[in-house]
């Protein structure tokens, strides 16, 4: 029994590797699963932005609403994901929650350091 146990964990250990989440040959979103929330939430954000403080904005959009947690859920609004959206589905992506997010804030605020702006000020954006 727990030599099975042990080889569980050790090929979930190689599957999920930080080497292997820098292989050119894997999906970004086996990439992005393979590192943790931090890092994660950083590389899905350089897939809609490049320009470093919009990045650093909505990082910190991020880590307000969920700390990180793609699976976060707030059960009295029905709020999914890491940027807690309303119309969030519980089997997306953290690239396709960012994407969502990102189409929002554009459409919204213009900008997410005008999202985040709005989300000191009210607490939710």
């Amino acid at each position: 029994m727990r030599l099975i146990a042990l080889t569980v964990v050790t090929a979930t250990f190689i599957l999920m590797s930080p080497a292997e989440a820098q292989s050119p040959i894997m999906t970004l979103d086996k990439r992005i699963m393979a590192l943790d929330k931090e890092p994660a939430i950083e590389l899905a954000i350089s897939t809609v932005t490049t320009d470093k403080q919009e990045a650093a904005c909505a990082k910190k959009i991020a880590y307000k609403e969920s700390r990180y947690n793609v699976g976060s859920y707030n059960k009295s609004s029905g709020a999914r994901g890491v940027w807690q959206l309303l119309w969030g589905q519980p089997e997306w992506s953290i690239l396709k929650q960012t994407s969502e997010a990102h189409k929002y804030v554009l459409h919204r605020y213009g900008t997410w350091c005008k999202a985040f702006e709005f989300h000191q000020e009210r607490n939710w954006y």
